[in-house]
């Protein structure tokens, strides 16, 4: 199976520098615009169906990019809780830890839930949509959290970067 994993465009949050978590904002203008331009050259045909986080700026991203694409939104995809990270504003402390998956915000999502939920969404893409090519459109925490539970090498993510992965 091919997975694509596409981070959401910038959110309202992204753009005045909050940690957002779970909380449900849309896309910033330039996060829309972003997205139309992306759109522009983005190849919707290739994939056979998409997966989206139920949160509106993945929903919003994924509408503009694949419109004729069966949407299916899942809450295991659905970003990491940052406990009391959320609407909070973003420091470098913050970010390394959050860039380390290995960490849990207070009273937030640890490592374990997040990688276990991920886990089952991987396994039952693979029992359902094994020869698919699946589009995925989440959060940087969920892309994390898929190449930990792949026992990939975690790279960063930015908006609208898409992260292909192969699984057998």
């Amino acid at each position: 199976m091919k997975l694509y994993l596409l981070r959401h465009a910038e959110s309202e949050y992204n753009r005045i520098g909050l940690l957002q978590g779970r909380i449900d904002c849309n896309l910033s203008d330039d996060g829309l615009k972003q997205t139309y331009e992306k759109a522009k050259v983005f190849d919707a045909a290739k994939y056979d169906i998409c997966f989206c986080s139920p949160l509106k700026r993945t929903l919003q991203t994924a509408q503009i990019l694949a419109p004729n694409l069966k949407i299916i939104c899942d809450d295991r995809i659905i970003e990491r809780s940052l406990g009391d990270w959320e609407d909070t504003p973003t420091s470098d402390e913050k970010k390394f830890l959050l860039n380390n998956i290995m960490s849990t915000p207070p009273n937030g999502e640890s490592t374990y839930e997040i990688t276990t939920r991920v886990k089952d969404f991987i396994d039952f893409l693979k029992e359902n949509y094994g020869d698919k090519k699946v589009l995925v459109v989440t959060h940087a925490g969920i892309i994390y959290a898929v190449q930990v539970a792949l026992g990939l090498e975690i790279n960063p993510i930015n908006n609208l970067e898409i992260l292909e992965v192969s699984i057998d």
